[in-house]
């Protein structure tokens, strides 16, 4: 059976916060980039709900409750993605915008689970980035690792890419890629295991976003490509999954010049025996497509087709794109629509 971390309700937010110094830097350590269901910060402030988009100081807390779930992206470019009934602190977080030799990364997960791909702190020194639980401290030696208490004093933790070091009490181990570990206390020594922690993804809403390959996703959340491209171009025409539904793309194209930033689309999709085909173009913004306007024909509409389509590049290189998209037929009465979601490859 896969390793369950026992989640708890967080209760009395706002007494937590006196826990929590306040914070040495002003400006904000992280960013959400996904939040769902209950996700709080606690700080010397006080409790505040967090939504995408909000920012994380260090010296604060992300708590999540039952069913709540939070990405993290760090000014370093490093991701934290928590499971449900965690409480992650940044104890000490410094980074200027590039490895000069003082940045910091000190972290706690006091319950709760969590996967992270670490970015350029700790990457020239390895003592600048570490993860304190109440049994063990884990430093890194490579990029990407899950770790999830399993009782109140025990944890199990899963090296991705790279290396991890756990200590404690009973001394220090590696737990290279592939491999996984539990400590049962903070004297017990470090045991290797065949199971890893269980990190359940979440169900994605295709209302707001797309349907992503388990290729796209970081723990169970969408993740974007940072950095994207700056020279170069792309054409992206292979579907490699869609949302179910009465709209179906049967065809698209999108081709992007990621030097100027232009893109170009085009899809072609049905709806029963109706057909439908749209065009557009605009820029890119960073990684996404902003909303843009469709339009076309087809016998879907009556006339012509408009609508709109906009999306996300994945992957480390982006590689793929997730689209949502949406054609009108403005002249039916009522208006008809067919909307939808896909990711594209290269």
């Amino acid at each position: 059976m896969p390793i369950l971390f026992r989640p708890k309700n967080p209760a009395l937010l706002i007494a937590l916060a006196a826990v929590y110094p306040l914070a040495a830097h002003a400006a904000g350590a992280a960013k959400v980039n996904f939040a769902h269901g209950s996700v709080t910060a606690v700080g010397a402030a006080g409790a505040r709900p967090l939504q995408k988009g909000g920012e994380i100081a260090s010296g604060e807390a992300v708590v999540t409750g039952d069913g709540g779930r939070a990405q993290l992206r760090f000014t370093d470019g490093g991701m934290v993605s928590l499971q449900p009934g965690s409480e992650f602190k940044v104890d000490d977080y410094r980074f200027s915008g590039s490895a000069a030799g003082e940045e910091k990364g000190f972290f706690s997960l006091l319950r709760g689970g969590l996967r992270t791909i670490t970015g350029l702190v700790g990457k020239g020194n390895r003592n600048a980035y570490k993860v304190t639980t109440s049994v063990a401290t884990i430093g890194i030696r490579g990029t990407e690792f899950t770790l999830a208490y399993t009782g109140a004093d025990s944890v199990a933790v899963w090296t991705g890419e790279g290396a991890i070091e756990v200590c404690n009490n009973a001394g220090c181990a590696t737990v290279p890629a592939g491999s996984s570990a539990i400590v049962s206390g903070p004297n017990a020594e470090v045991k290797r295991s065949d199971v890893k922690p269980r990190m359940d993804p979440p169900q994605p809403t295709l209302a707001v976003q797309p349907v992503f390959a388990t290729t796209d996703v970081f723990a169970g959340d969408f993740v974007p490509t940072s950095p994207m491209p700056t020279t170069g171009s792309a054409t992206y025409a292979t579907i490699v999954s869609q949302a179910s539904g009465a709209s179906q793309l049967n065809a698209a194209s999108l081709a992007v010049n990621f030097g100027s930033l232009a893109f170009s689309t085009s899809l072609s999709g049905s709806v029963g025996t109706q057909t439908f085909n749209v065009s557009g173009s605009g820029s890119i913004a960073g990684n996404t497509i902003p909303d843009t306007s469709l339009s076309g024909s087809g016998s879907f509409c009556s006339c012509t087709c408009g609508g709109s389509v906009s999306g996300t590049f994945y992957g480390a290189a982006a590689e793929r794109v997730g689209l949502s998209y949406s054609v009108d037929n403005a002249t039916a009465s009522p208006t008809a629509t067919a909307s939808g979601s896909a990711v594209l490859a290269r």
